[in-house]
């Protein structure tokens, strides 16, 4: 009898449901959102879902823990191991989980009116931010060349035929101090051939690694 009363319907319950369907509407917000302010950029679909279920997992859980503070504290536990156990990424990813979460929380709290103006705002806002405000489409590159090479200017040349910024990222010794490895923030022109400028490169360092790579290409998405 116990086990058919814990399946029984209460008027909690139903609210907890109902909740639950505007936590998938939120999600949904959230998420387009995320993919429209990332257009020209890539981005992980395992993070969009995230970012999507977040919402519903929290309009679900909050109820249960709004008036146990011990439980509370436990969800806060969970989330700092989440968090430890997560590789850093971009800060606007962190800052979209936050938003997911804060999202579900009020949602959970029945707080639907500030819940759903703050999903839209924020996610217009979002957009519009990421549209307008032009990021400088900036890689790094690494360029090895054997100790006896004065790398000061040594490239300069076709950085300048090649592209619009360029500047000194760091510098390190490799193979027992036989080699160095130089790298740069660079910003290339529009539309460049690559492989030509990479193949201007190795004529002049001997043909040792040159490595290009975006910045964001070192960073995973959180959680």
């Amino acid at each position: 009898m116990n086990i058919l009363n814990g399946f029984s319907v209460n008027a909690e319950d139903v609210n907890i449901l109902f909740n639950m369907v505007l936590g998938v509407i939120a999600g949904l917000i959230i998420s387009i959102s995320y993919i429209f302010a990332s257009k020209e950029r890539k981005f992980s679909k395992n993070f969009v879902i995230t970012v999507f279920l977040l919402p519903v997992i929290m309009t679900i859980v909050i109820p249960f823990l709004a008036s146990d503070l011990k439980k509370t504290l436990s969800l806060a536990g969970v989330f700092a191991l989440v968090r430890f156990r997560s590789i850093p990424g971009d800060s606007k990813d962190i800052l979209y989980v936050f938003f997911s979460v804060a999202a579900g929380l009020i949602i959970g709290l029945n707080s639907y009116l500030v819940g759903f103006v703050m999903v839209i705002c924020i996610s217009i806002l979002f957009v519009v931010v990421s549209r307008l405000w032009k990021v400088e489409d900036k890689q790094i590159l690494k360029i090895t060349i054997p100790e006896d090479m004065n790398y000061k200017d040594v490239f300069n040349d076709i950085f300048d035929k090649y592209l619009l910024k360029y500047g000194v990222k760091n510098v390190k010794t490799s193979n027992m101090g036989t080699l160095f490895t130089i790298s740069y923030w660079i910003q290339p022109k529009t539309d460049i051939d690559t492989k030509a400028f990479i193949d201007e490169l190795r004529t002049r360092n001997g043909n040792l690694n040159i490595i290009l790579e975006n910045p964001d290409d070192q960073l995973a998405p959180v959680l």
